[in-house]
């Protein structure tokens, strides 16, 4: 088995049935790992052309096989490719994990973007669109319970706030897609013997202070602009994003104090599992991330 998973026509076969596989009910497992065999075929090709050459003919197959769909398909595979082929490209050149992982985002968040340039210019209007699939959702839910979910109002005000965080979002998805394809497929080369470098423990991440210099600025100006421009906007998403910077450091913390003092990870793995899943954990541990990033608490504890 691992002689054939040496190869990139192993990748080509397996991009193919994970392709198809996102029309059946195995998409809710297969979506996360779609860029996978993408990274796989160029880490192991000996050129970029082998590349090419075993992406294209899969990706020819499943833009033939998805009939009027196939714009759906081939926005998917650019999507997946850019930073696919990226990532891929970077293992190979043996590259930190670090760039690896920087490479990855910042394709996935420009490829996003020029989606979204795209459509703007071609005169749809994505609120309206988001707003019409959410209405229509609404109404058969209506239908079946007989009671209304929200206002014509309230579902106005989230669309608006959905929309000033766009940005934030694009970020989210390209983080959460090159991470887990950068766990899997690391693994995967490893097992291949090839080598792949791993991030730094998570007890050893630390942020640069100057970031809370940002934060400060980000907060001052929060009073004064307008809630209505679209500099708003900017300040808005950039809070947000520190707001989760700062908690992933918060669960680096308690990563480190786990490690210092020889306990078991139970408490920063809780930690992590409660910011998923209940918001206001978020905000307590973007408070110690803070407080870690800004005083040297982690030195004083290995005086100690």
């Amino acid at each position: 088995m691992q002689q054939w998973a040496r190869q990139p026509i192993f990748w080509s076969a397996l991009m193919v049935l994970v392709g198809f596989s996102l029309l059946t009910p195995l998409q809710l497992i297969t979506v996360h790992f779609i860029m996978v065999p993408i990274v796989m075929m160029m880490a192991l090709s000996h050129t970029v052309w082998q590349f090419a050459l075993y992406f294209g003919i899969p990706a020819l197959l499943l833009l033939v096989s998805s009939g009027l769909a196939w714009p759906i398909t081939a926005a998917v595979l650019v999507l997946m490719l850019v930073p696919g082929a990226l990532v891929g490209y970077y293992y190979r050149k043996g590259s930190s994990a670090v760039t690896v992982m920087t490479a990855g985002i910042t394709a996935m968040i420009g490829v996003l973007l020029l989606f979204l340039i795209a459509i703007s210019m071609s005169g749809i209007n994505i609120q309206m669109e988001l707003k019409t699939a959410v209405q229509e959702q609404l109404e058969i839910f209506e239908r079946i319970t007989g009671q209304a979910v929200m206002s014509e109002e309230v579902l106005n005000s989230l669309l608006d706030v959905t929309m000033r965080l766009l940005p934030l979002y694009i970020i989210v998805i390209a983080f959460y897609y090159t991470v887990i394809t950068h766990v899997v497929s690391r693994r995967l080369l490893g097992k291949l013997g090839v080598p792949a470098k791993a991030l730094p423990p998570v007890h050893e991440w630390r942020l640069p202070r100057s970031l809370i210099w940002y934060y400060l600025i980000v907060l001052v100006l929060d009073f004064f602009v307008q809630r209505e421009s679209g500099f708003y906007t900017l300040i808005m998403n950039v809070q947000t994003i520190l707001l989760f910077t700062f908690a992933v450091q918060g669960i680096a913390f308690l990563f480190f104090w786990a490690h210092m003092k020889k306990r078991s990870r139970a408490l920063p793995v809780t930690g992590a599992v409660l910011c998923l899943l209940f918001p206001p954990a978020m905000y307590l541990m973007s408070m110690v991330g803070l407080i870690d990033t800004a005083f040297p608490i982690r030195n004083y504890m290995g005086k100690k």
